[in-house]
């Protein structure tokens, strides 16, 4: 019994309030918002996307300049070591034939020719080191 008066209560309230029209109305209403919200973040969201793409490009553009770069670098510092490498043997060859014909100067010191060509020669070697490791390095970076 009670059941019945709490039901004919719930209908009594419905029917004053909201006829069935109304409440299909409100409901078509609701999702109709729902739906133009979710247009609008999926849209919002593929924007986003596009724009992360653009900026994915650009770092992928400027890794490839940077390590194209770095490459030509270290072709130019090997050449120079190799070039550097070549006159020291030169002046070692030179030295080793002065040294043969004047045996009073056996124990001079290395002439500053020679000394400058090893010295360009260290310096050449650390800055194809230090070219080898700042390349390792931006890859390291860009790939883990």
């Amino acid at each position: 019994m009670e059941n019945n008066i709490i039901k004919d209560r719930i209908q009594d309230v419905r029917e004053r309030f909201l006829s069935g029209n109304q409440i299909e109305e409100i409901r078509q209403n609701v999702t109709s918002l729902v739906n133009e919200r979710l247009d609008e973040f999926q849209t919002a969201q593929n924007n986003a996307f596009r724009e992360l793409e653009v900026a994915i490009d650009k770092l992928e553009n400027h890794q490839r300049e940077m390590i194209t770069y770095f490459n030509k670098q270290l072709i130019a510092l090997e050449e120079e070591q190799k070039a550097s490498n070549s006159e020291v043997l030169k002046l070692a060859s030179m030295h080793n034939q002065n040294l043969s014909k004047s045996h009073k100067n056996k124990n001079n010191v290395i002439s500053k020719n020679s000394l400058s060509n090893v010295r360009k020669l260290i310096n050449n070697n650390i800055l194809v080191l230090l070219a080898i490791l700042s390349l390792l390095g931006i890859l390291a970076i860009n790939f883990f």
